[in-house]
């Protein structure tokens, strides 16, 4: 397992974890006030976090965005929102109890990086849009970078699979890598059939055909002498493709037209149907089997911190809160 696939992969579940707790709710109370620390009960205790009705209504209105919930589907968004906020809560307690923190350094480093996609104009305009005053997104971004070094962290103590497993994987799992007819070739595009007819005499005549298509070809990736690249059977336009798969290799095409214009082919090279080898799939057999052994310890991980901290959940004020 190479290092980069292995931050691909710790990315891909933070983002997920990250993208499930941002889901797009809004929470109207019913009967119930409220401030994070407030004199009321609170509806949720996750370790030392009290969330009372009004913070947990001020977080969904902050995640939520305006978004109207379906009534049909809203008792089921509500009861797995409330799981993802209690995961996300406790991965926080996990950082706070085994002193993962971030520095002021790499917030500074996250949020010049945000910053860069907006003008500051822009930027307290997302925020206004959003209700929230700049210093309370900044609390809630260094929540969400601790949440992404805490996993990042619990993630790479994770063995990568070994080549005796991918080997396995792809043994059992060889219809997975099936590839259709494939092809590479090169084109010139002409507006008009004359033009078309030109520039094939003078192939005929030995002129090299990707120098024509850079100097005259209208298609998009004349700068590239008209190549295109490797294209699957079945992807194409059917007028397209019957000439190309039906033309040998190095040969030249008659003029075909179509909606785009008037065309040369010449297929370059050819890769027959057929199950891809173990080399060509490594890598993406590799990341699958990475990706299943994270998720596996992530949900067993988040079950024992479960059983580490104390969550408590008010179901009498939790009823109370619905959906809109």
């Amino acid at each position: 397992m190479t290092h980069g696939m292995i931050r691909g992969e710790i990315r891909f579940l933070i983002h997920s974890l990250y993208c499930l707790f941002c889901l797009t709710l809004i929470f109207l109370p019913l009967g119930c006030g409220l401030s994070d620390h407030g004199r009321e009960d609170p509806v949720m205790i996750i370790g030392s976090k009290h969330l009372s009705c009004d913070a947990l209504k001020k977080e969904m209105e902050f995640i939520g965005g305006g978004m109207p919930v379906p009534v049909k589907h809203a008792r089921g968004i509500k009861t797995r929102l409330i799981e993802q906020i209690i995961d996300y809560y406790l991965v926080i307690e996990y950082g706070k109890q085994n002193n993962i923190s971030i520095s002021e350094n790499e917030f500074q480093r996250n949020l010049n990086e945000i910053k860069r996609e907006y003008s500051e104009d822009a930027f307290r305009k997302v925020l206004l849009q959003g209700y929230v005053d700049s210093a309370l997104w900044e609390h809630r971004l260094r929540n969400q970078l601790l949440v992404g070094k805490v996993i990042k962290l619990v993630l790479e103590k994770i063995a990568p699979p070994s080549y005796e497993e991918i080997k396995i994987y792809f043994q059992k799992n060889r219809n997975e890598f099936r590839s259709p007819e494939m092809l590479r070739f090169r084109q010139i595009v002409c507006k008009s059939k004359k033009e078309a007819e030109t520039l094939r005499d003078r192939i005929y005549a030995g002129e090299d055909m990707g120098k024509l298509a850079k100097k005259y070809s209208i298609a998009p990736e004349a700068e590239a002498h008209g190549e295109v690249g490797w294209v699957a059977r079945g992807h194409l336009d059917e007028s397209m493709e019957d000439a190309l798969f039906s033309l040998q290799s190095g040969k030249i095409s008659p003029i075909i037209k179509t909606s785009f214009g008037y065309h040369l082919f010449e297929v370059m090279s050819r890769r027959p149907a057929g199950v891809k080898g173990l080399p060509e799939v490594i890598h993406e057999i590799e990341a699958l089997l990475i990706r299943q052994k994270h998720e596996v310890f992530y949900k067993k991980w988040l079950e024992k911190l479960r059983s580490d901290f104390k969550v408590a959940v008010n179901q009498d004020m939790l009823n109370k809160l619905v959906l809109s």
